[in-house]
């Protein structure tokens, strides 16, 4: 009988073959050949799977996303703290070589969608989820006693995803001048601002 293939576990080999192929290679070297090589799979079934270089990038930006629900989701129950908020904060800071691939990958889709109007879509939806997760920590920060007297929340979410958004971009692109010690003092340093009273209040 002819072997039934399951798609879905097949994604999830190429993902990792993609994750492979970005972490000794770097994002730029991915591609439908060298993920095909590394699945050990010919680049025509990849194709079968995804037909163009956008969709496999599209394909790498949505693993991002799950990889980081899945990190978030571990430290949702611990937001009950001002410290809590911020471990759940720090999954979203290039700490670490994983998180710095994430950002690559999520720096490299932004730039394409750029020209390719395509991609735009998937870009906005997990622009959306990375905001609306943002606005949930602030919001668990305010219940835990996290925003000084005078700070509103939505005031807290866009300064603390506009923080987030450049320690992302230094952290990845530049990580000896912006190493992991840097970034968590820096969102420490703002989380302790945002703890103090707003000034004039």
């Amino acid at each position: 009988m002819p072997k039934i293939v399951d798609h879905d576990e097949r994604r999830l080999e190429i993902a990792e073959a993609l994750w492979q192929v970005a972490r000794r290679d770097g994002i730029h070297a991915v591609s439908v050949r060298t993920v095909a090589a590394q699945a050990r799979m010919s680049p025509t079934a990849l194709r079968y799977f995804f037909t163009t270089q956008d969709e496999l990038l599209e394909f790498a930006m949505h693993a991002v996303a799950d990889r980081v629900a899945v990190r978030v989701r571990s430290r949702l129950d611990a937001t009950g703290t001002p410290e809590g908020v911020r471990r759940l904060l720090e999954e979203l800071v290039p700490l670490d070589a994983d998180r710095r691939l994430e950002q690559g990958v999520y720096l490299a889709f932004v730039v394409r969608a750029q020209t390719h109007p395509g991609l735009r879509a998937v870009g906005e939806e997990v622009e959306s989820q990375l905001g609306g997760l943002i606005r949930n920590a602030v919001e668990a920060l305010h219940a835990a006693g996290g925003l000084g007297e005078g700070r509103s929340i939505d005031g807290a979410a866009r300064s603390t995803y506009a923080l987030l958004d450049g320690l992302a971009f230094q952290g990845a692109l530049w990580p000896e001048r912006h190493p992991p010690k840097e970034l968590k003092r820096i969102l420490h340093d703002h989380l302790a601002e945002l703890a103090s009273p707003l000034a004039g209040s």
